[in-house]
């Protein structure tokens, strides 16, 4: 037996050795690794083993408020300026999946925020300060391409300037079904809202045993928006039962309409925005800004409720001017104008506001934001039937946050 047997023979002795052993060996699975997917826009991934797409969002933020005057809901305590602080948390999810119908999407958007009570001394039971935790659903929908429903802003909404408080104006998020059909730019959109989330008055049976109040119809909304190059504009019209004759106790049918325009200043500093907005509205003071969201009576801690309900006619307006200074610094300046009268209804109550804001921003770096916003709102309220809320107010308000976004 030469050297070249020896070594042929060896290595069929290995081999024949390894294969039997790894006939021993469990085989491993693939591994299914995390995708990135972009056929949704950025921060994606397929969910694993799935054709779904998958987002992960969210904020956490920690703020504080102070301000004073006539009717500040801050001064309601002799001088009482602070508003303390508090701390407030998002979770965003969204789930995208391309089928023959379009984009079918899930979106949900669950906070919880800290916060505080002041308490009055009206009884023994309210006069310790409490902590007011809440937890809730800010927004959650489904979409399935041109179809919409959930919870979310309403289809009247035209945003409220680039204060964070905001100007007056819609600012309602509402249960709704919405239908949209988009082309060339213009887009056709009609939805069909909870007025509840709007504080509608529901029937009711008075003591001589008549139905009164409104049967809680929905509101009918459309909307036609366009938008190309620098522009941006929608114009909208609601139809709506919300308000009562307080004199009467009946219903009453209202109706709104407005529009905002939105412009692109890019040529004088890049991402400079203006915006103006205007609605009008009879027995529909939510659409204007009269009551809901940061209203003109519930900025000063009048019962946002009672004039939610009550009839009459009522206007807004606001234009507001966002200048970018730097990629990290950004300040902008609002103002804004309501008024309600309410002939035929609660003894014929005006109102008449006005609000100024000015706020900015810093992003030291990315997903960090401080910002300041201070605002001041001047209310006059004439012929007024309820003895503690006063014929005339004003206040001003500061915010300072500290926000984390991802």
């Amino acid at each position: 037996m030469n050297f070249k047997s020896i070594l042929l023979g060896s290595a069929a002795a290995i081999v024949l050795a390894g294969g039997a052993q790894a006939a021993d060996l469990t085989v491993a699975e693939p591994v299914d690794y995390v995708k990135v997917c972009d056929a949704f826009g950025s921060g994606f991934f397929y969910s694993p083993g799935t054709d779904t797409c998958i987002k992960i969002g969210g904020y956490v933020e920690f703020g504080t408020s102070f301000g004073g005057g006539d009717r500040s809901p801050l001064d309601k305590n002799d001088n009482n300026n602070w508003g303390n602080f508090y701390t407030e948390v998002s979770i965003q999810l969204t789930a995208s999946s391309v089928t023959e119908y379009g984009n079918l999407t899930g979106f949900i958007d669950y906070r919880a925020k800290t916060g505080n009570k002041t308490g009055t001394g009206n009884d023994a039971a309210d006069f310790i300060n409490e902590s007011t935790n809440s937890a809730y659903v800010d927004s959650a929908y489904l979409e399935l391409g041109p179809l919409k429903a959930g919870y979310f802003t309403s289809l009247f909404d035209f945003g409220r300037g680039y204060d964070d408080t905001g100007m007056f104006g819609s600012d309602s998020t509402t249960d709704h079904i919405q239908l949209t059909y988009a082309v060339n730019g213009f887009g056709l959109a009609i939805s069909v809202e909870d007025q509840r989330d709007r504080s509608s008055v529901g029937y009711y049976i008075d003591q001589s045993g008549i139905t009164r109040g409104n049967d809680n119809i929905p509101d009918i909304i459309g909307a036609v928006t366009y938008s190309s190059g620098i522009f941006s504009a929608k114009v909208a019209g609601a139809y709506t039962k919300t308000a009562v004759d307080f004199n009467t106790g009946e219903g009453k049918t209202g109706w709104a309409v407005g529009g905002g325009l939105e412009v692109a200043l890019d040529n004088l500093s890049p991402g400079d925005r203006f915006f103006v907005s205007a609605a009008y509205g009879d027995n529909a003071n939510s659409f204007t800004g009269i009551s809901g969201g940061t209203s003109v009576v519930g900025s000063l801690g009048l019962d946002d409720k009672l004039f939610s309900a009550a009839s009459g006619s009522s206007w807004s307006a606001l234009a507001s001017y966002k200048h970018v200074w730097t990629p990290q610094l950004w300040s902008s300046l609002s103002g804004g104008y309501a008024s309600f009268d309410g002939s035929g209804s609660i003894d014929n109550v005006k109102v008449d506001a006005w609000r100024v804001g000015f706020n900015t921003a810093y992003a030291p770096v990315k997903g960090l934001e401080l910002v300041a916003d201070i605002f001041y709102t001047d209310v006059d309220i004439k012929n007024n039937p309820i003895a503690d809320i006063a014929n005339d107010g004003d206040s001003w308000t500061a915010n300072l946050f500290l926000k984390r976004s991802w």
